[in-house]
This record gives structure tokens, sequence and C-alpha cells, in this order.
């Protein structure tokens, strides 16, 4: 079987309109990275990812987050992310598997230039 016949995704993807990384802090066990960016669907959306290092790869790892949404309107998701990161020099890779308090499931990559403290948020749903 292939590996696109095991998730497939459903409609399509969406991206941040705006993301930047509003801070990072260091820790014995790996780092702590907070986005703050607007969708269109979702509204105001706030990210906190806290990064583990693999002990034998320090350019990769895991992590856990949670996300909270505001829209214009005042509905109020929030969501579990949980997933494994990447870096390649001053660049940094999410991929997240995200459970939304709206019963979405979300399939989500981010990409972080570090030095620029910059973000792309992009996301879709997939099959249960």
């Amino acid at each position: 079987m292939n590996i696109d016949q095991l998730m497939q995704f459903e409609g399509d993807t969406y991206c941040f309109d705006t993301a930047r990384v509003t801070s990072i802090s260091i820790g014995d066990k790996g780092a702590t990275i907070n986005i703050t960016g607007q969708q269109e669907d979702y509204g105001q959306i706030y990210l906190t990812y806290e990064l583990e290092e693999n002990p034998r790869h320090g350019a990769q790892g895991s992590f856990k987050g949670k996300a909270f949404a505001l829209s214009v309107e005042g509905a109020k998701n929030d969501a579990n992310l949980n997933g494994v990161w990447s870096r390649s020099g001053r660049n940094l890779t999410l991929y997240s598997l995200d459970d939304v308090s709206d019963g979405n499931l979300f399939f989500a990559v981010i990409k972080i230039d570090l030095v620029e403290e910059s973000a792309e948020v992009y996301f879709s749903c997939f099959n249960r």
C-alpha cells in the first residue's frame, strides 16, 4: 500500500494570512516556541510548541503543543498539537497532527525562520 492511500486529505489546504514568532524560550530539554497568526476561518490563533531534542540527532525531535483561536464573531476553539520537527540551518519545520475542539483533525506543516522570527502555517483536514 502506498503512503498516499494511508492518509487522505479532505478539501482544501489552508494557510495563515499572517504568522510571526512572538517568543522562543530555551530550557534543559529543548525550546518553547510561540507563534501568533491570523487565519480566515479561525481568526486570531495562538500556538505554543514545546520542542524536545532527539538525544541522538540534535537537529530533530518531537513536540507537544496547544493552540487557541478566537474568531471575529467571538467563537473559541482550542487544539492539542503533537508531532515531530527538523532543523536545517536557520529553518525549522514542524509536522503536526492537530485535534481541534470543533471536531476537525488537521495535518499541519509549520515553517519557521529562526533568524527572521517569521512563520508559515499550512494545514488540511484528513479523513478519519
